[in-house]
């Protein structure tokens, strides 16, 4: 049986959003993460809410996929701007007019 990563929801807090999951793995036992994106990446970068949750999944996922015993995740970390910015560029491409 694989890993499987549950979405447990986020808190509102003075500087942002935390986004927490809990990463299920029998072999190892669950784990829990926070990821944290700042206010101002949702009002000066336009991030939309609706994205934040799926960005973190895909964040974590990544990260899990690239650990190993000598660096393992940590349970808290902070999206950067520029994963924000790659973010919205891969998902959400500017429109072309079409006069």
């Amino acid at each position: 049986m694989s890993i499987q990563i549950q979405y447990l929801g986020f808190q509102l807090k003075a500087n942002g959003r935390d986004y927490s999951y809990r990463v299920v793995n029998p072999k190892e036992g669950d784990r829990e993460f926070v990821m944290s994106i700042s206010n101002r990446a949702f009002s000066e970068h336009h991030f939309p809410y609706q994205d934040a949750a799926a960005l973190c999944y895909q964040k974590l996922q990544r990260a899990l996929g690239a650990e190993n015993p000598e660096q393992p995740v940590p349970h808290r970390f902070a999206l950067s701007d520029q994963e924000l910015d790659e973010y919205l560029v891969r998902s959400r491409p500017a429109r072309r007019r079409t006069w």
